[in-house]
């Protein structure tokens, strides 16, 4: 059996010792012994050092989690809980869930699987159900509660171990509340118990609706996550068809062990009307209104050809394209140019800001008098308006709105025909992995706001693109005398 690899997974370090092996030893009494993902998940969040008093000092207080449905999230977290139930006395675990009837229905199961095991169910001195006062209380001392996603849920409480879950049904605005309400808990905890606190965020992806969690994951996959953050991230990768029964086989860390493979075309036939849900569910891809990768990567790495210098070129043979980032971050410049070959383009410059695009764009305007492709409504429009005001010195293509639509598309298929080729170029490499597309109607566009990151890069190829097989002769000077 091929055990599925993450999409996204940060290093573990074999140099430092984990909690891990507790976690399994727990899970296991549980009557779940640990997949293969989630005890790499449990050794990668239970990573410590200890310091000179002999507390351990967890390298990673905030873990998130996300992978698709049937995974075994849930039975993960339940060891976990539990063994920071026994970790020491007076211990104070909270699990929150995104109602609070499955809250209490998680805390429910969590007894259940307690007080039929063996091993466990002795070292349990009683539960709580009454509202406000609901938890599994330890001979120990210690309490694991179930919490509603409230404001002030947490205000007023200690936190050892605390989960959110399913994050992606809390948007902004719950879901800071709730950090907000949890985290000042932890800050006692580590010279009270002598071991860190940790927060675990753990999902599936969610919908574009999720403005808690997007934001959280696009910096994690960017790898930009702060420090002290552990990032465990499983699903189909992108460039993989999602009705590909097999690849998502191969993608799925609970493949083989929680469910066969008739099992898995069972869960397709299920979401037989709603594709988007079964990208989210089993593939764990954001549902956003984007289906897929435009750009796939076999396509791309088919495609590359060698760098070029603009000097080199003769005039009227290349444009240049010019696109901005959806918050006006970053500005692209890409330029193309027709050669027997056919097709190659190239990235010039990606810059901060707009500030210095002016000036960038007018050089190759001064020095070789080439058209320049720009949208003129979009996040570029405040550029394409003071270019307008300068004729003279830019040369800006003459594109129709109605032609806007067509950069992209007439890109891929020139791509696909093998007319087309692209200078290697991490900048643009890396906006193609992450472009996704909208609709509208027949045709299709970037989508600057719905991408996890700056798509700047594709788009200023798409625009110089277009704008190079439009080439107009460029006027001519005259000289009046």
């Amino acid at each position: 059996m091929i055990e599925a690899e993450p999409r996204y997974c940060t290093p573990r370090n074999q140099d430092l010792a984990t909690d891990g092996g507790n976690v399994a030893v727990i899970s296991k009494a549980l009557g779940h012994p640990l997949l293969p993902w989630q005890r790499l998940t449990a050794d990668l969040a239970g990573e410590y050092e200890t310091d000179d008093e002999g507390r351990h000092i967890l390298v990673h207080p905030r873990l998130i989690v996300t992978v698709p449905r049937q995974a075994g999230k849930t039975t993960l977290d339940e060891a976990r809980h539990i063994r920071s139930m026994l970790m020491g006395p007076n211990r104070q675990s909270w699990y929150i869930a995104q109602r609070g009837t499955d809250a209490v229905k998680r805390f429910k199961q969590t007894v259940k699987d307690v007080q039929t095991s063996p091993a466990l169910a002795p070292l349990v001195r009683d539960v709580r159900y009454s509202a406000g006062d609901m938890g599994l209380h330890f001979i120990n001392g210690s309490v694991f509660s179930p919490s509603p996603p409230v404001d002030n849920s947490g205000h007023g409480f200690q936190g050892d171990l605390i989960t959110l879950d399913e994050a992606w049904a809390f948007n902004d605005k719950t879901g800071k509340a709730l950090l907000q309400a949890f985290i000042p808990t932890t800050i006692t905890r580590l010279q009270l118990m002598g071991q860190q606190p940790q927060l675990c965020i753990m999902s599936t992806e969610g919908t574009a609706d999720s403005s808690f969690l997007n934001p959280m994951l696009t910096e994690c996959r960017r790898g930009l996550a702060p420090k002290g953050w552990a990032f465990v991230d499983y699903g189909l990768r992108l460039d993989d068809d999602p009705e590909d029964l097999d690849a998502v086989w191969r993608s799925h860390p609970g493949a083989g062990h929680l469910f066969n493979r008739r099992q898995l075309k069972g869960f397709r036939d299920e979401f037989r009307d709603d594709p988007a849900g079964w990208r989210r569910a089993f593939c764990n891809i954001r549902d956003d209104g984007t289906m897929e990768r435009v750009y796939t990567a076999d396509l791309w790495d088919a495609t590359r050809c060698e760098a070029f210098t603009v000097a080199g070129l003769e005039p009227d043979t290349f444009a240049i394209g010019v696109a901005v980032d959806i918050d006006q971050a970053a500005t692209s410049i890409a330029v193309a140019t027709d050669t027997p070959d056919g097709l190659k383009t190239m990235m010039l410059e990606t810059m901060p800001g707009t500030g210095g695009a002016l000036d960038a764009i007018g050089s190759y305007c001064d020095r070789y008098r080439c058209p320049v492709a720009i949208d003129p409504k979009g996040p570029a429009a405040p550029l394409a308006d003071r270019m307008r005001q300068e004729p003279e010195r830019y040369r800006l293509a003459d594109m129709p709105a109605t032609e806007l639509g067509m950069t992209g598309p007439a890109f891929l298929d020139m791509l696909r025909q093998g007319t087309a080729s692209h200078a290697p170029d991490p900048r643009l490499d890396h906006s193609v992995e992450i472009a996704t597309r909208r609709w509208a109607g027949d045709t299709w566009y970037l989508d600057r706001r719905q991408s996890p990151g700056d798509v700047s890069p594709i788009e200023s190829v798409q625009l110089a693109t277009w704008a190079c097989r439009h080439i107009q002769p460029a006027p001519a000077f005259q000289l009046f005398t």
